[in-house]
């Protein structure tokens, strides 16, 4: 069977009954896969809507796909999980994304906490956040989601707290003394979650004091402890197994 790319194209950019795609996604269609007229499609709306489509006029900018009938798909969690990642080393950030894309999350914040040994700083963030972006998009069509995760950050440990406390369910994960399992933190089903994950050096008493005055709970990763890149990768994996499955 040949490969059928999946691109995800805004509702704007879709109406009667043809898509729309310009930019990277066209460039990539034309001139790495080698689409021409007649070949297939397979577009999302990233509202839930696919549609399997056929290109039928390639201009200078980009191309037209003319729409089959919409398929509402049923491939997200039935809540809004979001990942808040303290800023880990290296390229560390790009494997969470990834892994958090693939296991459901809705989005993904990057937090600047008092023990991030990387410390980039706005202007080169934004740089990076691009590309972070491209790598959530990739993953999302890999694995077949409706939606792109968004990816933005960097906030401040105290904004983290803050959004975290506003979900249905918020928790911070931690390896010390004081924690609560993730089963009993998941005792029934909300519409959103949010949990944070810390850096390599841990979040400090002061952090975790924070979060407990905000009403946040400590929930613990069971008897290891995990890498700051593995951690999210377990509680999105724990949540779609108690709430999803």
């Amino acid at each position: 069977m040949a490969f059928i790319p999946r691109i995800y194209v805004a509702s704007d950019r879709i109406a009667d009954g043809k898509a729309y795609i310009d930019g990277s996604d066209a460039s990539h269609v034309l001139r790495v896969l080698r689409k021409e007229l007649g070949d297939e499609l397979h577009i999302c709306d990233m509202h839930g809507n696919s549609y399997n489509a056929t290109i039928v006029e390639i201009t200078r900018d980009g191309l037209y796909a003319l729409l089959g009938e919409p398929e509402k798909q049923n491939n997200e969690m039935p809540f809004r999980v979001s990942v808040y990642q303290c800023f880990p080393k290296g390229d560390k950030l790009d494997t969470v994304i990834q892994k958090a894309v693939e296991l459901g999350a809705y989005e993904i914040v990057a937090v600047m906490s008092e023990r991030c040994v990387a410390r980039p700083d706005s202007k080169a963030f934004a740089k990076r956040l691009e590309r972070l972006k491209k790598i959530s998009e990739s993953a999302a069509a890999q694995c077949g989601r409706s939606i792109i995760p968004e990816v933005r950050g960097i906030i401040g440990y105290a904004e983290a707290i803050k959004e975290i406390s506003e979900k249905d369910i918020g928790f911070i994960c931690y390896e010390g003394d004081g924690t609560l399992p993730i089963k009993t933190l998941l005792s029934e089903t909300p519409q959103t979650i949010g949990f944070l994950i810390g850096p390599e050096g841990g979040l400090s008493e002061r952090e975790t004091a924070t979060a407990k005055e905000n009403g946040i709970s400590l929930a613990g990763l069971g008897k290891r402890i995990l890498r700051t890149e593995t951690a999210s990768s377990y509680v999105l994996s724990a949540i779609s197994v108690l709430l999803e499955m």
